[in-house]
């Protein structure tokens, strides 16, 4: 008996340093942003208009979690071989699919931007959403929805669709340093072809196949907003609440509620009548 408690001892034992390294693991991972993925960069320096040679490209790894629709994987080196790069980039930059061009007068091509396994969406937008005209390819924003719940005008309400997306064009904007070098010979510095400080109609976003359907459903529906974020801000929001109109009404009424809490005193005045004693 004593010999068979001893095993069932030493079992126990085991299973639970066993469990132990499994837990420790999965904390590291989740803790350091998940699993390594290799993404490309420059080795030395390339320049704008360069076709793309494998001796110039290497690759680093970075945790899931930091991986961006931007970065080029490892697996999809073969596909930018050859191709010219849209602009200068520099010696241990990450290699990004916005700095590419498909073709030899360095247009780029929406195509090649989109990268494996997601869409390529284009959007209405008006002059507020596209900040008029400061949005640029590149770019990350999140997208609002604004509809009725009903055919009643008066059940709109705002629901928050999706967050950190990339934008792949802004109007006929892809992008890249060549393209808006060729971009009229008119145009001003920093206008990119002339196109900001003018609205733009269309905003290509790069999503996956599930939130591009419900992109085309909102838009069908109801109204599009893009809301402007930093592009290091990665961060998603969980549980982010819809808007209607009692939201607003009621933010009205705290803040009214709030400026009579703060408003000062006023000082009382007392009126002394009658023929008292002076």
């Amino acid at each position: 008996m004593n010999r068979k408690a001893l095993w069932v001892s030493v079992a126990a034992v085991l299973v639970g340093l066993l469990l132990l390294v499994v837990y420790q693991k999965q904390f590291e991972r989740e803790t350091s942003g998940g699993p390594k993925i290799r993404i490309l960069f420059a080795v030395s320096d390339i320049a704008a208009g360069e076709p793309l040679q494998a001796a110039k490209l290497g690759f680093r790894e970075i945790p899931e979690a930091y991986l961006e629709d931007r970065h080029i994987r490892q697996s999809d080196m073969n596909r930018v071989i050859g191709v010219q790069s849209s602009g200068a980039v520099r010696a241990n930059q990450a290699l990004l699919w916005t700095d590419l061009s498909t073709t030899s007068n360095g247009r780029r091509e929406l195509s090649l931007l989109v990268r494996t396994g997601m869409r390529a969406v284009t959007v209405r937008a008006d002059g507020t959403s596209s900040f008029s005209g400061l949005i640029r390819a590149g770019d990350r924003v999140d997208v609002f929805a604004t509809m009725s719940r009903t055919t009643g005008e008066g059940d709109r309400v705002t629901l928050p669709l999706l967050q950190n997306v990339l934008t792949l064009a802004a109007g006929r904007d892809l992008g890249g340093e060549l393209q808006t070098a060729q971009q009229g010979a008119g145009a001003q510095p920093g206008n990119n072809g002339g196109q900001a400080g003018q609205n733009i109609s269309m905003v290509t976003l790069s999503v996956t196949l599930e939130e591009a359907a419900l992109l085309v459903f909102a838009q069908d529906r109801g109204r599009l907003s893009l809301v402007m974020r930093n592009p290091d801000d990665i961060n998603v929001v969980e549980g982010l609440p819809e808007t209607s109109m009692a939201n607003l009404i009621q933010s009205r009424d705290q803040q009214q509620q709030r400026v009579r809490g703060t408003a000062p005193a006023q000082p009382r005045i007392e009126n002394i009548t009658g023929s008292g004693n002076r």
